[in-house]
């Protein structure tokens, strides 16, 4: 069956339903109502006549049903069943809300690490087992999805009460772990992994991708970073925006506690020269993004042309900088995939010899916000990073090439650090001499007035993003 039919035969299901009257009372909706129906829908309306207000009007029953499930139980004392749906350590940006469940005992939170169906094998298991050995060193409860076959919500654990999405890219899990399988019964809450700023040329990407994805439109909450964002929400979402929620961005919470740390913890952080202690080394983190390909619906890695440089750059600042390596997860299967590497083999021996140094190291699938808090300065041509490392308050180069296209947040903060193509190698160079390690720093005023301006949200809302995602938790189990 092609999906056009499946949805079609979907919608077919919802409308003999209403004539049944089974969504008259929606305390008491059947379960075999499933979100797959309701993204049927969604995926129909713009070809049906008054579908955008017949899609909203079974969106508010299907949120009005979970949210009167989640009361219901709260309201017999059982415990409400918070599932966290990840794929990546490095994207986990939800320590201090998981937190805040674990310690009011109304909620049960957990982990459900999955397995990416989009990468070969051999990828897929390099990402899932150093994520999952990150999440139980961390102390997080994790159930494991990865297995032959792949185990269903049931298996582990039972359908949760609130599934908490830390990824928009759901069709990269596998079927029995994509929330289209659950029913009304169950509330969907979406916290970006990434801050919105890269874009392809048209905006297509953004628009069909983020701002209107089914995904999105289908949550009961969508918790984003800025009004920015927000706005552009409400511009171009089916739902315009009903269901957002202005918390700031969850991952920053941890920058934005700014906390100390000492020598000793610096060091055991940064590879630091024999003989260096913390504070005579510039400590620089490199962040490649996956997008090596010449085209592409997003295109913005510098990477081909500087992989090699960066180790140049390691030997002639071995005394007065430490350097880490931070790729975006996918940078691995994309250089292989796109010809930068012959084999993972050669990636791999790349990655040594970055660790081989006195003063350079490389990580891949951890938390990577110590690194931000005791760094110095930062080089890169990534996406999410753009926004998030602005809460350091510290530089950035971004590496440009002619395919870069940006959303309307990532063409403020680039307008707001410092900038060269992505070949040029003097000009990087002169930023780790000059503004790293001279202090000669000419945007700081510039990056102060963006962060004041658009992304200081404990200011605007007086409270962490965790805070404010965490109450709407309270008020939906009241």
């Amino acid at each position: 069956m092609d999906e056009e039919t499946r949805y079609i035969k979907l919608v077919e299901e919802l409308i003999d339903g209403a004539d049944a009257g089974d969504f008259n009372d929606a305390s008491n909706i059947p379960a075999k109502y499933k979100y797959e129906h309701l993204q049927a829908l969604f995926m129909l309306h713009k070809v049906l006549d008054g579908g955008e207000d017949l899609y909203k009007s079974f969106y508010h029953i299907a949120i009005k049903c979970g949210e009167n499930h989640v009361k219901e139980k709260s309201r017999k004392g059982e415990i409400i069943q918070v599932a966290f749906l990840t794929y990546s350590a490095a994207q986990w940006p939800a320590k201090s809300l998981y937190s805040d469940l674990k310690k009011d005992s109304r909620f049960h939170p957990y982990v459900i690490l999955s397995p990416l169906v989009d990468r070969d094998e051999e990828s897929m298991k390099n990402t899932y087992y150093e994520s999952l050995e990150w999440f139980q060193e961390s102390g997080y409860e994790v159930k494991e999805g990865l297995g032959n076959p792949i185990p269903s919500f049931e298996q582990l654990g039972g359908v949760p009460d609130i599934l908490v999405h830390l990824s928009s890219w759901y069709t990269s899990l596998p079927r029995e772990l994509q929330f289209l399988q659950l029913p009304w019964q169950c509330l969907h809450a979406y916290i970006p992994y990434c801050m919105n700023t890269v874009d392809n040329v048209d905006h297509s990407f953004s628009l069909n991708g983020v701002y209107d994805s089914d995904l999105v439109n289908l949550m009961w909450r969508v918790f984003e970073d800025t009004e920015i964002n927000i706005n552009e929400y409400k511009k171009y979402e089916t739902l315009r925006g009903e269901n957002l929620v202005q918390s700031g961005y969850l991952k920053m919470d941890e920058l934005m506690n700014r906390p100390e740390y000492s020598s000793n913890q610096i060091e055991e952080l940064w590879k630091l020269p024999k003989g260096k202690n913390a504070s005579e080394v510039k400590k620089i983190i490199i962040a490649p993004h996956y997008s090596v390909f010449n085209e592409g619906p997003i295109v913005s890695s510098t990477f081909r042309e500087n992989a090699y440089f960066w180790l140049y750059l390691i030997e002639k600042y071995q005394n007065k900088a430490s350097f880490l390596f931070k790729p975006h997860p996918n940078l691995r299967a994309a250089c292989v995939g796109n010809g930068v590497f012959k084999s993972y083999d050669e990636y791999d021996d790349y990655i040594s010899k970055w660790n081989s140094y006195t003063n350079a190291k490389a990580i891949s699938e951890s938390s990577y916000i110590d690194y931000f808090n005791t760094s110095d300065a930062m080089i890169m041509d990534s996406g999410s990073f753009l926004g998030e490392y602005i809460y350091t308050q510290k530089p950035l180069l971004y590496l440009t090439r002619p395919e870069q296209a940006h959303t309307a947040m990532g063409k403020v903060l680039v307008d707001a650090y410092y900038k060269t193509a992505g070949k040029n190698y003097s000009e990087i160079d002169r930023f780790i001499s000059d503004v790293v390690i001279n202090g000669q720093d000419d945007m700081k005023e510039k990056r102060e007035a963006v962060f004041d301006k658009y992304f200081n949200y404990v200011e605007l809302n007086k409270l962490y993003a965790h805070e404010v995602i965490y109450q709407e938790f309270l008020q939906v189990i009241s």
